[in-house]
Formats: C-alpha cells, structure tokens, sequence
C-alpha cells in the first residue's frame, strides 16, 4: 500500500493530478514538513504551480532553504474548509473540506527565467496583473530570494460535502442539524495612506 492510499472513507479519495493542480492553485499556503535531526518540522510556505512541478519561496540563509536545496523525503499538505457540519449528534458531526497531502522530493532551482515564472504565478493566481504592475526585484533582493522545486512521488486527496448523515434514531430528534459554510474571500482592500493616498484601485483588486 502506498504512502498516500486513504485507507479511511476511501470513496471520499481522488487521485487525478489535474484535480490536485486545480486545488492547489485555489488554496492560499501549504505546510511543508521535514525531518531534521531526530525532529519533524512543519512550516506554512507560499506556493507556485508551474506546468508539472510545484515550487516553494525561500529566503537565502533561512534553514529551511539549508534542508530542502536536496531533500528527499518531503511531505506538502494543504486544506481548505467549506463548511461546518452540525449533525443532531457529536459523534456524526464533522467538516465539509478538500484536503491534499503530497509526498516528494525537493531541490534548490537557480534559473532566472523558471523563477520568474514561478513567482508570476504565485502573485497572479490571487490578483491576476499584480506581477506585471509592481516593481521588480532589485539585484539585492533577487540574490536573498530562494526558489525550491518540489517533485511528486505520490499523493492523494480527500473532500467531504454534503449534509450530516444521521443515525436512524436521531433522526426525528427535535435537534436542528445542517451545514454552517464558511467562506474565505478576499474584501475590500484597505490603502496605505502614507504611501498609496490618492492612487487608484488597480482593477485586479475591485471584487465589488
């Protein structure tokens, strides 16, 4: 059995990559996990989906771009949830949720043109335009900034949607049951008025 195979309410389970790049590029971090001397480490990262592979921004000298330029056992997870499931019961209630775990390999990438795509994505993926209307990076900040490509092995994913499912005595318990979404949405931005006063709102950034 491999790493990745759910083994618990497998009919919730997919294992298709589009899916997974799909997912990714939705969800806002991911949790790297790695081994160090004897500990298990777990650190939120930002992300970039580019074609096949997935890469993780890293700041030169940072311990984690130390471990990971060749690691060989890696693990990425990522989870959004959609919803609260309130059943008549403790024990059925539950989340509705997408969730991805990936295992993998990672090592440091020095390309310039592989960077600049990987961090294109990672910014226009939320505001679609923001990559190409901000400053570039000086050569300064181009030589503290780390980029790592991660290569899947193996992974899977795993959803839940839909209402609570009730013991058949429960069910006309006068207890009210049903799903409380929950929604994570970007807003109305908030200017910086010492710096961005009297500038316009970019177009990428008006979601009303």
């Amino acid at each position: 059995m491999k790493k990745s195979e759910v083994r618990r309410k497998k009919d919730r389970a997919s294992y298709d990559r589009n899916e997974l790049f799909e997912f990714l590029n939705k969800t806002y971090f991911v949790t790297v996990s790695f081994l160090q001397d004897e500990n298990i480490f777990s650190i939120p990262m930002l992300h970039a989906v580019v074609k096949d592979k997935i890469y993780l921004h890293a700041s030169v000298g940072s311990r984690i771009l130390k471990q990971l330029t060749a690691c060989s056992k890696v693990t990425l997870a990522a989870t959004d949830v959609h919803g609260i499931v309130l059943s008549k019961s403790l024990f059925n209630s539950s989340m509705n949720y997408q969730s991805a775990v990936i295992f993998g390999s990672t090592k440091r990438i020095t390309d310039e043109i592989l960077m600049y795509d990987a961090f294109e994505n990672m910014v226009d993926r939320f505001f679609k335009g923001r990559f190409e209307d901000a400053r570039k990076p000086t050569k300064n900040e181009w030589l503290q900034t780390a980029l790592l490509e991660f290569t899947m092995n193996e992974f899977s994913l795993k959803q839940r949607t839909g209402m609570p499912k009730e013991e058949e005595p429960d069910k006309t318990l006068p207890i009210w049951s049903g799903v409380v979404p929950l929604k994570s949405e970007f807003v109305e931005p908030e200017p910086d008025l010492e710096h961005s006063k009297g500038i316009e709102l970019p177009d990428y950034l008006k979601f009303t």
